[in-house]
């Protein structure tokens, strides 16, 4: 039987650039759409609704109609997480400036323990917004679960972060590939391997029950 032309790795490879070059063009889009500063966390939670849509095989899904739909139905929750996130990040950051203001016993104590609460904010921002957009639960609920899967996954957080690291150094060396997949790029990396984890919970959860 001939095989259809679409189903080839080269047409597949294909059409996801040209999918997250257009998505990152929304974000990009929507993002100074709503002030860059109140426009940044919708548009963000959009598309990351849209790519986790394409990663579980939802081809035929709509992008821009659904990426308009989203950015306004989440405009207020998303910004409060992005408040809630940037503002616990700032803390941090004014934390390790006043560490360097204190010497002796105390500053090491407190830098374990200021290196150790911003390792579990990373882990809990990396995986924070595919778990927005994969459950419906209670606000204080995607913290709680972000953490969680962080913690029991700590090897697929590792990897997170050496991809994160690789897809900054490629902008770095190919600049021009920034406006096409910054954004999305992220997104992609974020969104699988968090569904990695997910799918790995979600199994452990079935065998307990049918055992």
């Amino acid at each position: 039987m001939e095989k259809n032309w679409t189903d080839t790795p080269l047409y597949v490879i294909s059409d996801w650039l040209m999918r997250l070059a257009y998505i990152n063009l929304l974000w990009i889009l929507f993002t100074f759409l709503g002030g860059i500063v109140l426009g940044f966390m919708p548009a963000t939670v959009a598309m990351f609704t849209i790519i986790r849509k394409l990663i579980v095989k939802d081809d035929q899904v709509p992008i821009f109609k659904t990426f308009t739909r989203v950015f306004k139905s989440e405009f207020l929750k998303s910004n409060i997480l992005g408040v809630i996130l940037g503002g616990t990040g700032y803390i941090l950051y004014i934390d390790f400036l006043y560490l360097g203001s204190i010497e002796g016993y105390l500053h090491s104590f407190l830098s374990v323990a200021l290196v150790l609460i911003a390792v579990c904010y990373v882990a809990t921002v990396f995986i924070i917004l595919p778990i927005y957009v994969q459950y419906d639960l209670k606000f204080s609920h995607y913290f709680k679960h972000a953490f969680y899967i962080a913690l029991i996954n700590p090897h697929i957080i590792i990897f997170m972060a050496v991809g994160v690291s690789a897809i900054y150094y490629v902008f770095n060396f190919l600049p021009g590939l920034t406006m096409f997949y910054f954004g999305s790029g992220f997104a992609t990396l974020s969104l699988w391997c968090s569904l990695l984890a997910i799918n790995r919970i979600e199994r452990k959860k079935e065998s307990l029950e049918t055992a």
